[in-house]
């Protein structure tokens, strides 16, 4: 697979998702637009990370123009997948997501790390999987001043502890700053969830891991690589995203005419 120079946690995601997909879209690289919701998402990260870095470095922003800067670039984007939503009313929805008391308090409360004056925010990290020729590359939203990893998310609902324990993507993110000699105190790792209500909600839950997560998660990417040398790209009709409105590839697999 000299192609695949790098996965990353959504990629294997996807392949343990339905593999097909994952073939479509990084073998035969059919095209995967964006949709509304992924779009909301990265402009909403950015505003949060962009407030962060200027009060530390003490300069005031204003949440409302950040966003309504970023949400311009982020539908400039001709290939996004609306779903019959209008680009003005999930803007509007972003609006009150950065600007609602609840997320400005709990963006307060966020502390990043400082390494050699740098803040770390949105830091790269490489994971190296036994038997797995290529690196696992990820982007940490935040690192706490007391070393536990940070991760932003935009959700439709609001998470519980049940939910932020049973997630996977903190278990390479985990991994990886292990690798790289960097303790997250207990394998601790935060979630920062806005939530898309009509009033908006804010939440962090702290979740804790076990050395043998780390083990199983090798265990989870070698099995994944060794399917993809194989050329092993099976259906996965009972997935999630097996529909229409979800899968990108529903034309050319499971809608095909």
């Amino acid at each position: 697979m000299s192609e695949i120079l790098h996965l990353s946690y959504s990629s294997v995601s996807r392949y343990t998702t339905c593999a097909r997909q994952w073939r479509y879209k990084y073998i035969d690289k059919l095209p995967d637009p964006p949709s509304a919701s992924l779009k909301l998402g990265s402009a909403v990260h950015a505003v949060i990370e962009q407030v962060i870095t200027d009060r530390v470095e003490g300069k005031t922003s204003s949440p409302a123009t950040l966003f309504a800067e970023r949400w311009q670039e982020e539908i400039a984007d001709p290939a996004i997948k609306w779903n019959g939503d209008l680009p003005e009313a999930i803007g509007n929805e972003g609006l009150r997501m950065v600007t609602c008391k609840a997320t400005l308090e709990t963006i307060e409360k966020l502390q990043p790390l400082v390494s050699d004056g740098k803040l770390i925010i949105e830091q790269r990290v490489e994971l190296h999987v036994p038997g797995v020729p290529v690196p696992i590359v990820g982007y940490i939203d935040l690192v706490g001043v007391d070393g536990v990893p940070h991760d932003f998310k935009t959700s439709a609902f609001s998470w519980n502890q049940e939910k932020a324990a049973a997630e996977t993507q903190p278990l390479f993110y985990l991994a990886a700053l292990n690798q790289a000699g960097i303790s997250s105190h207990g394998y601790r790792f935060r979630h920062v969830v806005l939530v898309k209500t009509k009033t908006p909600q804010a939440q962090i839950l702290e979740t804790q891991h076990r050395i043998g997560e780390l083990f199983w998660l090798f265990e989870m990417v070698q099995a994944v690589w060794k399917g993809i040398e194989a050329g092993h790209f099976p259906m996965s009709p009972g997935a999630w995203s097996c529909n229409e409105k979800y899968c990108s590839y529903w034309n050319v697999c499971r809608g095909k005419a």
